[in-house]
């Protein structure tokens, strides 16, 4: 009978050993990828960091579409106008050349 308590208790024993080296080895592996996880973390802070500080401007682009727009019917209402002076233009040519 003694016997018999010896050998399941070794086959306990072995078997803990088993899980524990299979727990131990998880833990190495997951110790790994966090180790992993905190390198990019770091090496990305700077460019997160940089992101940040070039797109904060982009709140003060709010008011340059309206002032572009603005812009744009000036000059459509340039373009129009230098239209106009052009043909009035050719037809003041046309007329010196007509009587020249």
């Amino acid at each position: 009978m003694h016997a018999a308590i010896l050998v399941v208790w070794w086959i306990i024993l072995l078997g803990a050993l088993f899980l524990t080296v299979l727990a131990v080895a998880e833990i190495v592996m997951v110790i790994g990828h966090l180790r992993e996880i905190d390198r990019l973390a770091k090496r990305t802070l700077p460019a997160a960091q940089g992101i940040v500080a070039n797109t904060a401007t982009i709140a003060a682009l709010e008011g340059v579409l309206q002032t572009a727009v603005r812009l744009l019917s000036g000059v459509q209402l340039l373009d129009r106008t230098a239209a106009r002076i052009d043909s009035h233009v050719a037809a003041v040519v046309g007329k010196l050349q007509g009587k020249g």
